[in-house]
């Protein structure tokens, strides 16, 4: 038997602290490996063990490092890989900051369901987990499009360990409930600057607001859209920009607490009862997605705080719906943890095998019908209807006669989603189903901004600059767009372990973009929607400036005017409205 470690290198220096390990496990016989590999880091001693599902062969393992060198150990039957990585914490002040909101007359529960701990505790540790794992998938993903393993910092203390603020706001219960998203959001950005807190201009707040609470009618009604879900939901929002994201609470209980707990989350298919608990997945139902869908959608709106716009597809698009893909291996499922650490983790460990072992009783598979048809018999038309179903509860019908066969309701259907996909926007998006469940996506990811992207075609590609790098995605939708990737790359929150101290701001003059430290991407919004339609970037060799002509937007001519958004070597970005008859 073979165990080798895909994506990684040995040896390799990394500036997060829990990597990824995606990697293969070759039987002795040839044939595709299915069971459980264990994990742990020789560093912190073997008792630290946790087991993680083999699938066809593959796998994929997380593990937490100590600062300096590490000895990870991968064991599959009697077979260890010993594999060596090298964490060094970088030496940056700037950091994304974990906080949760309680109201000042409030304990701080989230809602969740009976006999699951909602405490303040819990809840750290559920945000303070997932924070850790949106720096590995941000670290990952930019490695994919060729970038590096560069990620944003989580606040640490003297000790390097991850921290999650507890916030008390001078928001009473009563009163946070009946606010709107918006104002929620700059409430919170307003208290938290004016705050004790130190380093604020180097924080962005990853917030949770404890308060979110959905109580939908008690005589056992259902709601059925997005639109509904909401509108029995208090103290919910998905906000992102300047130094905030702000979510909701109310699908926090899906949520791992620690690293034995997130195959099990992210592959627990039980249904979310919508009578008793809010179901923010996709219209997927189920507490895997609710989990992917929350935990993604709060990327998102970190993004937006990161500079990101909106895009045709990936995470700043509906792409974050996938993230449970990055984590888990098509067809896992949890594996019993052997060894137990401490007496907190029999706690874990004991919710681990109820969330395996608490799946619904699934219906029986009936005989199949077999039907004898004759050689001369023809079909009917078909009449079949397409509802396309909004998240403000609107319904578009289109009826569709077909002659005998579903083809035309496919390729109708095919259509549709190829629209959602190209244009799919995080606060207004639709889905197609035909005569049937709604099967789309959620509604509640915005911005302090504009937040609808837009459904601009691309401007045509252009030798200065036009780097177009094929990328191909492990994860599906799960990714950064490549713009948005590249971004990200140089932001001053991203860091890498290269030092960059030059604090110039960009200029724009007629036309022309300069920076004395290097152009390294120049990005085309949209407006209103402030949707990303266009990019150059300069990677092999950055310019000191770039002029920006009106032939290049032949496509765009019908647009007024675009933002324009440039970033320089050392990550100062400039956003500046452009009249296009001005360029």
């Amino acid at each position: 038997m073979k165990l080798r470690v895909c994506n990684l290198q040995p040896g390799e220096v990394l500036c997060y602290p829990l990597p990824l390990i995606v990697g293969e496990v070759e039987s002795d016989s040839g044939k595709p490996e299915v069971g459980s590999i264990d994990s742990w880091n020789e560093n912190t001693g073997h008792t630290s063990t946790i087991s993680w599902p083999v699938v066809n062969g593959k796998f994929k393992v997380l593990v937490r490092l100590k600062n300096g060198e590490n000895t990870i150990k991968l064991q599959c039957g009697q077979d260890i890989l010993d594999f060596k990585l090298t964490y060094t914490r970088p030496k940056t002040t700037k950091c994304v900051r974990p906080l949760y909101i309680k109201c000042c007359d409030d304990a701080g529960s989230f809602q969740a369901p009976p006999g699951v701990d909602n405490s303040m505790v819990a809840a750290q540790r559920k945000i303070l987990l997932g924070a850790q794992l949106l720096q590995t998938f941000t670290a990952e993903k930019l490695h994919e499009h060729g970038l590096g393993r560069a990620t944003f910092q989580i606040e640490t203390n003297c000790d390097g360990e991850p921290l999650c603020h507890i916030f008390t706001t001078s928001l009473t219960l009563r009163k946070a409930q009946t606010m709107t998203g918006m104002d929620l959001w700059f409430h919170f950005a307003r208290e938290l600057m004016n705050s004790d807190f130190k380093d604020k201009d180097d924080s962005k707040w990853y917030a949770f607001m404890s308060f979110t609470r959905y109580n939908p009618p008690m005589d056992g009604f259902r709601p059925q859209t997005h639109a509904d879900i909401l509108s029995y939901t208090r103290g919910h929002t998905a906000l992102g920009g300047g130094g905030l994201a702000l979510f909701g609470t109310g699908t926090l209980h899906t949520w791992a607490e620690s690293l034995e707990e997130i195959v099990p989350r992210f592959t627990d298919n039980r249904r979310i009862d919508r009578t008793l608990l809010m179901d923010d997945s996709a219209y997927r139902e189920f507490y895997w997605a609710n989990y992917a869908t929350g935990l993604g959608a709060s990327l998102h709106e970190l993004g937006h705080s990161f500079d990101l716009a909106h895009t045709p597809t990936g995470i700043m698009a509906r792409g974050f719906d996938d993230l449970n893909k990055v984590f888990t291996v098509k067809g896992a499922r949890p594996v019993e943890q052997k060894v137990q650490r401490t007496m907190s983790s029999l706690k874990e460990i004991s919710l681990t095998k109820k969330i395996n072992n608490s799946n619904h009783t699934s219906s029986v598979k009936k005989a199949p019908v077999i039907v004898h048809i004759e050689k001369t018999f023809q079909a009917q038309p078909i009449l079949q209807t397409l509802v396309v179903r909004n998240y403000d509860g609107s319904v578009v019908k289109e009826t569709i006669h077909t002659p005998g066969h579903d083809g035309p309701v496919r390729e109708k259907l095919k259509l549709l989603q190829l629209r959602r996909s190209s244009g799919s926007s995080a606060s207004s998006s639709s889905t197609a189903i035909a005569s049937g469940p709604s099967s789309a996506a959620s509604s509640t990811v915005t911005s302090p901004t504009v937040a609808t992207p837009a459904h601009l075609p691309r401007s045509p590609s252009v030798e200065k600059g036009a780097v177009r790098q094929e990328v191909r995605f492990a994860d599906d939708r799960a990714h950064w767009y490549r713009s948005s990737a590249v971004l990200l790359r140089y932001h001053r929150w991203i860091t890498t372990l290269e030092p960059r101290d030059s604090t110039e701001k960009l200029e724009f003059v007629s036309g022309c973009i300069h920076s004395s430290a290097g152009l390294r991407l120049v990005e085309l919004r949209s407006i209103p929607e402030g949707g990303v339609f266009h990019h150059w970037e300069f990677l092999q060799k950055a310019p000191t400036s770039f002029t920006l002509h009106k032939t290049d937007l032949d496509l765009v001519k019908c647009t007024p005017e675009v933002m324009l958004v440039a970033e320089d070597n050392s990550g100062n970005i400039m956003k500046r409205k452009t009249a296009l008859d001005d360029l």
